[in-house]
C-alpha cells in the first residue's frame, strides 16, 4: 500500500514556502476561513460556494501550487460529493430527469433530488477548498499559535499538534506492515487480502495505544502537568491585518443585506 499519497496530502512542504499567502497573519486567515465557512454553510445561492472554490484554486495557483497537488487533495471530498449527488438524485423528488436500465436494474434520476444534490455538492466543494487553501499556506505551528491566540483551550491545541506529529509515524507503521504482508504473500487473493486488512487494522490500534502511553509517560517525566506545550507567540497586528478584517466584515454585511446568507 503506497503511503506517498497520504504523506503528500498531510505534508507542510508548500506551507513552508515564502509567498504572499504564507506571509498573511495566521489570525487573519483563521478569521477569514471560519467566517467564509459559515457563509458557505448558510448561503442559499449555489454560486457562492462555487465562487469560493474558483477563488481558492486561483489563489493557490498564484503561489505556484501544482494543479495536480490541489486535485489530489480534493479527490476524496469530490468522491463523497458525487456520491451525495447520486443518492439524492435517486431518492428525492418526483419529476423524472433521466431513466436508465443497467444490468436489469432501473435507475431513475429526479430533478428535485439532483438540484438539492448539486447544492450540497457545491457546499462540500466550496468548504473543502477553503480548508485546503488554509492547509497549503499555514504550518501546524502557526495554526496552533493562532488557535491559542483565539483562546482555544490548551488541551485541544496540544491534541492537534500531537495528532499531526504522529500521523506520519502511523503512516510509516502501516507502510511497514503492508510491505511485510505482501512479502509473505498475504494479498494473493481477496480472502487473504481481507484477512490481512483486519490484522493490519488490529495491530495499528494496538500500536496506537502503546504509542500514546509511551508519549504520555515521556511528557509526564519532563514535567507536563496539563498546561500548554506550545510556547510560540504572535506579534501585534499591523495596519494590513486590520484592513483584512474590515474587508471580511464588509463582505459578510453585503451578503446578509442582499439576502444571499440566512442569519435567521
Amino acid at each position: 500500500m503506497p503511503m506517498g499519497f497520504l504523506h503528500h496530502t498531510f505534508s507542510e512542504v508548500y506551507a513552508r514556502r515564502n509567498n504572499w499567502l504564507t506571509e498573511v497573519d495566521v489570525r487573519v486567515k483563521l478569521l477569514y476561513i471560519v467566517l467564509l465557512l459559515a457563509i458557505n454553510l448558510l448561503t442559499k445561492d449555489i454560486f457562492i460556494p462555487l465562487i469560493f472554490l474558483s477563488v481558492s484554486f486561483s489563489l493557490l495557483l498564484t503561489v505556484k501550487i501544482p494543479f495536480t497537488a490541489i486535485l489530489r487533495s480534493m479527490l476524496l471530498p469530490l468522491s463523497f460529493a458525487v456520491f451525495i449527488l447520486l443518492i439524492r438524485g435517486l431518492h428525492e423528488g418526483e419529476k423524472v430527469w433521466l431513466s436508465l436500465s443497467i444490468a436489469g436494474y432501473k435507475l431513475v434520476l429526479k430533478e428535485e433530488g439532483l438540484w438539492n444534490g448539486l447544492q450540497t455538492c457545491s457546499k462540500v466543494l466550496g468548504g473543502i477548498s477553503l480548508v485546503i487553501l488554509l492547509s497549503f499556506t499555514t504550518t501546524i505551528s502557526q495554526l496552533c499559535a493562532g488557535l491559542k491566540w483565539f483562546r482555544v483551550p490548551n488541551t485541544i491545541v496540544d491534541l492537534l499538534a500531537l495528532i499531526y506529529r504522529y500521523i506520519f509515524l502511523f503512516l510509516d507503521e502501516v507502510d511497514t506492515m503492508w510491505t511485510a504482508q505482501r512479502t509473505r504473500l498475504g494479498h494473493t487473493s481477496w480472502k487473504k487480502t481481507i484477512k490481512s486488512f483486519g490484522i493490519l487494522g488490529g495491530m495499528l490500534v494496538i500500536r496506537a495505544f502503546a504509542r500514546a502511553e509511551q508519549t504520555y509517560e515521556a511528557m509526564h517525566a519532563r514535567g507536563y502537568d496539563g498546561g500548554g506545550i506550545l510556547t510560540a507567540t504572535l506579534p501585534p497586528w499591523r495596519k494590513k491585518e486590520y484592513v483584512f478584517v474590515i474587508g471580511i466584515v464588509f463582505v459578510l454585511s453585503f451578503l446578509i443585506y442582499t439576502r444571499h446568507v440566512r442569519v435567521w
